[in-house]
């Protein structure tokens, strides 16, 4: 009868060593991916759920006598040049009223403790498109100068400036709605900091755009903008986040 070696094989320090490492990078070259999908698939569903939400109440508005048949205060989606203001700041009255709020700051809300300091669509043109050197000609520099301008043209109510003045609405659900103007009026378009104050606070990874659009004889609803928006390097827009699909960002 053959006998059996009883003698079993171990790993040495240095394969152990070898191996850890080797995991070691693949884990560094991986769990970073995964984070970043789990994010962006937690964003895309607060975002869709500040939109349902918000759409609730626009619907609800309609049983207010003064708002009837709809609540003037939309862009018309097929052309956003058409548009009827005249209820805005009544309707965001009422948004105030009745979204389940925990928090309202009516002013500054950088001071009052409801936002951070947000970027606007100028820092982040200067981000995207650094200034001309100090050996670029002066027409170079006037160009720049002009288009840094023309960055916030017709959408000044997000420039870094105004980013500043903020009032802003915060929900039960830690979501945080920021309107285009800086007293509640007009223009029915709010950013949304999908998970309030936690970073990043950047546009396109965890604060996007809603507009409100509808027609004569349509109640408005909120969908992604048409105008005004932008997002900072790396982050994606409202449009892509309300798809989202985990092949997306993978």
């Amino acid at each position: 009868m053959n006998k059996i070696d009883s003698k079993q094989k171990a790993f040495t320090l240095a394969e152990m060593i070898i191996s850890l490492g080797i995991i070691g990078v693949i884990a560094a070259l991986t769990v970073p991916s995964v984070m970043y999908n789990v994010n962006n698939r937690a964003n895309s569903a607060l975002l869709k759920k500040a939109l349902v939400k918000l759409n609730e109440v626009v619907e609800m508005s309609i049983s207010e006598s003064r708002f009837q048949p709809y609540p003037k205060c939309f862009y018309y989606s097929k052309d956003t040049s058409q548009r009827d203001f005249s209820q805005c700041t009544e309707l965001y009255a009422f948004i105030k009223e009745n979204l389940r709020t925990t928090k309202i700051c009516d002013g500054n809300g950088v001071t009052e403790g409801c936002l951070p300091q947000y970027k606007g669509r100028d820092s982040v043109y200067q981000e995207q498109h650094p200034a001309p050197d100090d050996n670029a000609s002066q027409e170079e520099k006037d160009q720049y100068q002009e288009d840094l301008e023309n960055s916030t043209k017709g959408c000044t109510g997000w420039s870094y400036e105004n980013m500043s003045q903020k009032p802003a609405i915060i929900t039960s659900d830690g979501i945080t709605l920021i309107p285009y103007t800086n007293d509640f009026s007009e223009f029915p378009i709010f950013a949304v900091d999908v998970n309030g104050k936690k970073a990043p606070n950047r546009f396109g990874y965890d604060v996007f755009f809603l507009q409100l659009f509808g027609g004569p004889g349509e109640i408005p609803s909120f969908d992604a903008p048409q105008d005004c928006e932008f997002i900072e390097k790396g982050g994606y827009t409202t449009q892509e986040m309300l798809n989202f699909t985990k092949e997306r960002f993978e």
